[in-house]
């Protein structure tokens, strides 16, 4: 009997006691073109969490990833010169929620040219890590992407404003697929994107401008 009540203590702390936080991992990703900024494309930025210096002279098209235990935290964003001393230009609070291990930090601009950093928790929103997503960063106003594929009945094409992503389930990872980027849902393509859809979460972050040219920065990340 002593037996019996030692071991439902011991199923019952293990289910119901407290457990360490797990680590979220927070894929940070500069995509700013500093042109259209009037400043040099490459434009060096250091990354600061909760006033500590964490990541230095990061470029356009660079990404970096951070391990966050749940909690909030004050990210901001400065002009690098090594030390985070400048003043910062993107100040965002982040909640690191518990349960997700997989989120993804943008600094861009928005559709009128303010500098921002956008959040995605990849872990509620890409669900499926063999969907494809496309997310909208760039200095515009609303896009088409259109989605198609041999294996596909017949192409998608979704509207999309800033901040904002669509995705295509790709039911497998031998899946070829075209994302064409539009400005209008029957004009031609201002960005355009081919890949294989793979056993990861697969993202294609639209940045820069029409001034200065479209890009694609794409991000594979495990589940």
């Amino acid at each position: 009997m002593k037996i019996v009540s030692i071991l439902a203590l011991t199923i019952i702390s293990i289910l119901f006691g407290a457990h360490p936080a797990i680590a979220a991992k927070l894929n940070v990703v500069h995509g700013i073109d500093g042109r259209d900024l009037a400043l040099g494309q490459s434009l060096p930025v250091d990354i600061a969490v909760n006033g500590t210096c964490s990541l230095t002279g990061v470029t356009f098209k660079q990404s970096a990833l951070v391990e966050l235990s749940p909690a909030t935290y004050t990210i901001t964003v400065h002009l690098s010169d090594g030390a985070c001393s400048q003043a910062p230009v993107i100040t965002k609070a982040v909640t690191v929620e518990e349960g997700s291990n997989s989120f993804s930090a943008v600094a861009s601009l928005s559709s009128t040219g303010t500098p921002q950093l956008v959040v995605f928790n990849n872990s509620r929103e890409l669900f499926l890590p063999s969907a494809v997503t496309v997310r909208h960063l760039a200095k515009a106003g609303p896009v088409f992407v259109k989605f198609s594929s041999r294996e596909l009945a017949r192409s998608q094409t979704k509207r999309i404003r800033n901040g904002k992503s669509s995705s295509l389930l790709v039911l497998t990872d031998k899946l070829q697929y075209t994302a064409n980027i539009q400005a209008s849902a029957s004009g031609g393509a201002i960005a355009r994107k081919t890949g294989v859809g793979a056993r990861k979460f697969t993202i294609h972050n639209i940045v820069g401008s029409q001034a200065n040219g479209f890009s694609i920065i794409t991000e594979r990340l495990s589940p």
